[in-house]
């Protein structure tokens, strides 16, 4: 049997009446940060079905552009913030998330830097920094499976942004610094939960008020079980 197939949904009446409203519009700014960190995040989950090297490229890059969706989330709060301060659900949530102290930190260190100097944007100087602080006994430029260029994977690039994202201390062993990068991929993952679970309780809450309704599609009869 196919799961169930549902919409949350309004009447044209009632749409026409809300369509400028701005707790209506800010939902769909939330909604859209939420489809970008999903379509971040299934790369990562598609990744774990193997060890080619491209499964490497997507798990990496779908942490680093998740953390650089998730630096711009904040900032779409903060600005909405005005709209939905004095709704329970955002100070339940979204206030909390805002205040906390590791989050605030993550925001300014992993999630800033990651945004703002190889994810959205490509800092040449990024690499040359990292290299300062980048001692393997075997460098590998590019790895890849067979002849298709799609499976073609620049490691050392992406290896040198993760670097440059710990900023390693004089001597500090690789070990240290998988286990921070570890450190760092749970805590951003755990802050992306708390944040579309946020998102998903203020949007469910407002789209109630303004008269949106969960309706069940009909299925066809081969459907049945």
């Amino acid at each position: 049997m196919k799961n169930n197939v549902w919409d949350i949904s309004c009447s044209k009446s009632n749409f026409d009446k809300i369509k400028s409203d701005e707790t209506f519009l800010g939902l769909l700014s939330l909604a859209r940060f939420v489809n970008a960190l999903r379509f971040c995040q299934k790369a990562a989950i598609d990744a774990k079905t193997g060890n080619d090297p491209s499964n490497s490229r997507s798990t990496i890059n779908s942490f680093l552009f998740a953390s650089s969706v998730l630096y711009e989330g904040f900032l779409l709060i903060e600005k909405l913030r005005k709209t939905y301060k004095d709704i329970d659900s955002f100070k339940k949530g979204f206030d909390k998330l805002l205040q906390n102290q590791d989050v605030q930190c993550l925001r300014k260190t992993v999630l800033k830097r990651a945004r703002n100097r190889f994810v959205f944007h490509f800092d040449k100087d990024v690499a040359n920094d990292a290299l300062n602080n980048f001692d393997v006994q075997v460098i590998n430029f590019a790895s890849g499976v067979g002849s298709a260029t799609g499976e073609m994977y620049f490691g050392l690039a992406d290896e040198l942004s993760i670097n440059f994202l710990l900023q390693p201390q004089i001597n500090e062993s690789n070990e240290s610094l998988m286990k921070r990068y570890t450190q760092i991929v749970k805590e951003t993952t755990a802050i992306m939960g708390e944040f579309t679970i946020s998102a998903e309780i203020l949007m469910a809450d407002v789209l109630k008020e303004k008269g949106f309704t969960v309706n069940h599609r009909k299925t066809n009869k081969e459907d049945q079980p």
